[in-house]
């Protein structure tokens, strides 16, 4: 039985062996995260519960990189091993390498200990100790040779940051390999925690000061003026001053900005085609200052709770809620918007900071699916909006494809549309990456 010690490992590798058995493409790090955390909160301080979402989300930020170290510790495919194998080597080795204030030993010994009250063999034991031993010596020696980014980007980048060779490439018709190179090395950090400040209930100043008083603090972003970056606050955002009167929501500077190329101005009607859980939506509700109607689509009941949630939570009247499929809702017998929002489901790469379980996925990513849902959407989207009204498409994507690509074709089909402004984002060092495009329709 575990003791209160090592309850944090033995949490992380639980939620690590879910990926590992379930395909981290259907498993979102977060949700598991929360709900593992539950399970244990009575036994878990701050500390742990902090410790706990460093190995979690480390390990799966360098999974792929740690895979490769471990091919190269063993000459054996991980397939050869069991899932239970595999993901105590890669949370060792994760300690050995990418958290500075644990001790080697402790990260060989606890492995080890791990290992023992899962019930691995003697022999499987002596197994997962000789191998962070051997990657320990390497580790202190000249550590694990990457190719030059110069000759191979995708090589580089794989053992060098654990990115996929797929995304690499995927990246390299669209960046230079400078850019490609500064994106992964943000991607290696987490991000910062950034809020939006509800103005239906208070002012930025004013919240700033909340948060001053409790010694909390906050920069103000210029751009949007109702951010706040937190960069030192590692704590829950539940237990930030007004969480439960609502003046803030969590929300990334890319995503707000968003909400602000769209322009809501109070009165409109607005179409969201993709509303849950509502950052934008809410958002955007703000900026209408609580006035005119947001038609809000969502298929996925569970989702849609959470953005009646947030809606509520945040003292918004104007947003009408639909569970309904985007691709097919038909409002009012087809009533047309002043402004539509098709913030559409895509592969997140922009996001790889905040979700970095989506590096597994992106290995085997079916781009063409998203695609196809992307174009559909922006052509309702498109037919909704009333003539001499704007559209903003946009996703929390990296990917050309995603993009400007999808946006083109809508502009190649109908001779109506005008493209106003398109704006690719990267992944930097305070925000997400993230793609915008404000459309016109030709009164």
């Amino acid at each position: 039985m575990a003791t209160k010690a090592d309850l944090p490992r033995r949490i992380a590798f639980e939620v690590l062996l879910r990926f590992d058995k379930g395909g981290a493409d259907r498993l979102k790090a977060d949700s598991l995260l929360t709900e593992a955390l539950a399970r244990h909160s009575a036994a878990l301080s701050e500390q742990d519960r902090g410790f706990v979402y460093a190995l979690v989300m480390g390990t799966l930020r360098h999974w792929l990189r740690l895979d490769e170290w471990i091919k190269r510790l063993t000459g054996k495919h991980l397939k050869q091993m069991t899932p239970q194998v595999r993901v105590l080597l890669r949370l060792g080795l994760f300690q050995l390498y990418g958290l500075n204030h644990v001790p080697a030993y402790a990260a060989l010994n606890t492995t080890v200990e791990l290992a023992k009250g899962q019930k691995q063999s003697p022999r499987t034991i002596k197994f997962i100790n000789a191998v962070l031993r051997e990657a320990q010596r390497v580790l202190e020696a000249d550590g694990f040779a990457s190719p030059p980014a110069e000759t191979d980007l995708p090589g580089h980048l794989l053992l060098a940051y654990g990115w996929p060779e797929s995304l690499t490439r995927m990246l390299q018709g669209q960046y230079a390999a400078q850019a490609i190179l500064d994106m992964a090395e943000q991607s290696q950090s987490p991000s910062g925690l950034s809020l939006r400040v509800n103005n239906l209930k208070t002012s930025t100043a004013d919240y700033m000061q909340a948060l001053k008083e409790l010694g909390i603090e906050g920069q103000s972003l210029a751009d949007p003026p109702e951010g706040i970056r937190l960069e030192g606050f590692s704590g829950s955002p539940r237990k930030l001053p007004g969480f439960e009167e609502g003046y803030f929501y969590v929300q990334d500077p890319s995503s707000m900005w968003v909400s602000h190329l769209l322009k809501p101005q109070p009165d409109e009607s607005v179409l969201d085609l993709c509303a849950a859980p509502g950052s934008k939506t809410t958002h955007m509700a703000a900026l209408m200052q609580n006035t005119g109607t947001i038609t809000a689509i969502d298929s996925k009941l569970e989702r849609l709770a959470l953005l009646t949630e947030n809606i509520q939570r945040l003292g918004i009247t104007n947003i009408h809620v639909h569970q309904a499929d985007g691709l097919t809702f038909d409002p009012m017998a087809g009533k047309l918007f002043d402004k539509v929002l098709v913030d559409a489901p895509c592969s997140g790469s922009g996001t790889l900071r905040r979700h970095p379980e989506i590096l597994l996925h992106l290995k085997k990513l079916n781009l063409d699916a998203y695609i196809k849902t992307q174009w559909a959407l922006l052509q309702k989207g498109f037919e909704g909006l009333k003539p001499g009204g704007a559209m903003v498409y946009s996703t929390c994507s990296v990917l050309r494809a995603e993009n400007h690509d999808v946006v083109a074709k809508l502009l190649a089909k109908y001779p109506e549309a005008i493209l106003e402004i398109e704006e690719q984002r990267p992944i930097n060092e305070k925000a997400d990456g993230f793609y915008a495009a404000r459309i016109l329709k030709k009164a």
